[in-house]
């Protein structure tokens, strides 16, 4: 097994920015008003913003100098400075198919904007204007494009009007829980000197590689998204080098002329999965077990030696063998069909285990992939406006004095903690953040028991404070 990186100094002509990145273009591609915002995603908003396209220097998955790519969004408002949210976005059909485009999980980095986060959207290595093939869930090099892209756009601030409070929040969802992690674990490796991650929480991804993913992949359950494996392949080639000396010495032979075509450019990752599942019907008699597009010598190999080179590959590719020291969440559904939940059970009891203070994980119930994405990405919302600080320094949002209970509930809930009187609204938004209910509170009980069972945010204003928490109501 061989691992190729080189680690360089950029250094250009009349810049004196030395280990550090640098933005190469800044391309601003739409403004949207907060009503737009809000009409197009259904949520509340508090500002307008700004979409850019940022090119910037970067190491490519070979070690060589590389032009990477990624979305920025800049919230429109009059405040003096705004926190700094990185979404990871999931897995793209095609290399033109990334954040920059506009084209991928905008919902989810809109939305952030939209509540008055700055957004960095790394487009990753091997799509958007970045060069070769994507090394798709590879752990080293989603962090590097990730942080690569956050110094040189921390650098390019410095001589612009916008201003990062130095609050760093993490997430991304699927593949982008996987770079997520990353991302996170490489930044309080190595980088905790300049940036301090203030929260992340890591949505529905394949943390473990080598076990969760290797045991799905080599089970005799069904699978629709098979396409995954042979990218996972084909990325790992593209940075370890030895994975294969050819592709059917890891698939049936069946399955090589798709696999190529992908890693042509000349079909994109949907029709390769498409066409793969036609081809292992007819193998295995109308089922899709991914197992049965592997070569049976392959399995056999990897199954007898706990040790095999690949294996160890895979392993180098986990995300999970560490302890973060700031505050995490796991957010997950038990009926993911795509990412299997136990990827987060088991990334949650490693990380406890190894020390973390402050990291649960938490299952939004029996919804599949596509269907989690929501429910994950305002949890992580709610989560991080916990934390925010103003402009001022004060408290943006404080849970510590004010409680809400019982949670969850049948629809009776007492607040503690807040000055009763105040005249501010109690608003309740469903979990697409539209408001559904407001009250003004005259007690410190409120009535929601006319709301139907499921989740909900509750939101307010109390003492120069903000406060905003899930509710589950039964």
């Amino acid at each position: 097994m061989k691992k190729n990186y080189l680690f360089f100094t950029i250094i250009i002509a009349c810049v004196s920015l030395v280990n550090a990145q640098e933005v190469i273009d800044f391309e601003h591609l739409q403004y949207r008003t907060a009503e737009q915002l809000e009409s197009q995603l259904g949520v509340s908003t508090e500002n307008g913003a700004d979409f850019y396209k940022m090119t910037y220097l970067a190491t490519g998955s070979d070690g060589l100098p590389d032009t990477a790519s990624g979305l920025v969004v800049i919230p429109d408002s009059e405040l003096d400075n705004y926190p700094m949210v990185i979404y990871h976005h999931g897995t793209v059909p095609s290399p033109d198919v990334v954040p920059s485009n506009l084209n991928t999980d905008f919902a989810a980095y809109a939305s952030f904007g939209a509540r008055g986060f700055i957004v960095l959207a790394p487009d990753f290595l091997g799509l958007g204007t970045s060069r070769g093939f994507h090394p798709y869930v590879h752990r080293a090099t989603q962090a590097s494009a990730t942080i690569e892209m956050l110094e040189a756009f921390s650098v390019w601030l410095e001589n612009e009007d916008v201003r990062w409070n130095e609050q760093l929040f993490l997430t991304g969802y699927s593949q982008g829980g996987h770079a997520g992690m990353a991302t996170h674990w490489e930044l309080e490796a190595n980088h905790s000197d300049r940036f301090e991650v203030t929260a992340a929480a890591h949505l529905s991804g394949p943390y473990s590689i080598s076990g969760v993913m290797l045991d799905n992949m080599f089970s005799e359950e069904n699978y629709l998204t098979i396409g995954y494996i042979p990218y996972v392949v084909l990325g790992y080639q593209e940075i370890y080098g030895d994975v294969y000396e050819e592709l059917t010495d890891i698939f049936r032979p069946q399955f090589i002329n798709d696999i190529e075509a992908f890693h042509r450019g000349e079909i994109d990752l949907i029709t390769m999965n498409i066409r793969m599942l036609f081809t292992l019907n007819f193998i295995c008699g109308f089922c899709t077990h991914p197992v049965q597009m592997f070569n049976p010598d392959f399995v056999n190999d990897m199954n007898a030696d706990p040790d095999h080179p690949v294996r160890l590959i895979l392993r180098d590719n986990d995300t999970y063998g560490w302890a973060p020291t700031t505050p995490t969440r796991l957010f997950y559904c038990n009926g993911d069909d795509q990412v299997p939940f136990e990827n987060s059970i088991l990334a949650d009891s490693v990380m406890n285990a190894n020390g973390a203070p402050d990291l649960s994980s938490h299952d939004f119930g029996n919804l599949d992939h596509g269907a989690c994405a929501t429910p994950a990405v305002t949890a992580a919302y709610d989560f991080f406006r916990s934390f925010l600080i103003s402009s001022t320094g004060d408290s943006f949002v404080s849970q510590g004095d004010i409680h809400i209970f019982p949670n969850p509930t049948n629809g009776m809930i007492t607040i503690e903690g807040i000055e009763i009187g105040d005249h501010n609204p109690v608003k309740v938004f469903d979990i697409n953040g539209r408001l559904i209910h407001t009250s003004i509170l005259n007690s410190n009980q409120l009535d929601l028991s006319f709301l139907k069972a499921g989740l909900y945010i509750i939101h307010f204003n109390s003492n120069r404070q903000s406060y905003s928490s899930r509710l589950i109501i039964n």
